[in-house]
């Protein structure tokens, strides 16, 4: 029981960081704007030095005692929530082309936003 719901803390909290690096932008206050642009640095490196792989996806699976699956090694999570949202599941090349431009775009509008306030 204890598994189960470490896993889904640590799905919410994964859909928490999912939303905050989409929307973060759009807050009104200047801390959240350094806050998302320093999270999408990170993020971004995070995924290129972890094989494309985020570790929130493979402590919820390691906590269920999941075996590997290869299709959740790369934008597994934001697929599911595509998919829950839309309907359609999203090729890998398609996740991965929306999630960087997505996250740079949206970082862009953070640092403007520091700047002009």
């Amino acid at each position: 029981m204890w598994r189960w719901f470490g896993a889904k803390s640590v799905r919410l909290f994964h859909l928490l960081i999912v939303i905050f690096l989409a929307f973060g932008w759009a807050f009104p206050w200047p801390i959240a704007w350094w806050f998302h642009v320093v999270l999408t640095i990170v993020t971004r490196l995070h995924w290129r030095f972890n094989n494309r792989t985020c570790i929130l996806t493979t402590w919820e699976h390691q906590l269920l005692q999941n075996e590997h699956i290869e299709d959740h090694e790369e934008g597994w999570f934001i697929k599911e929530i595509t998919e829950t949202v839309t309907g359609r599941r999203p090729s890998t090349q398609l996740t991965r082309s929306v999630m960087m431009y997505w996250s740079w775009t949206t970082a862009g509008i953070s640092i403007l936003r520091i700047a002009l306030n």
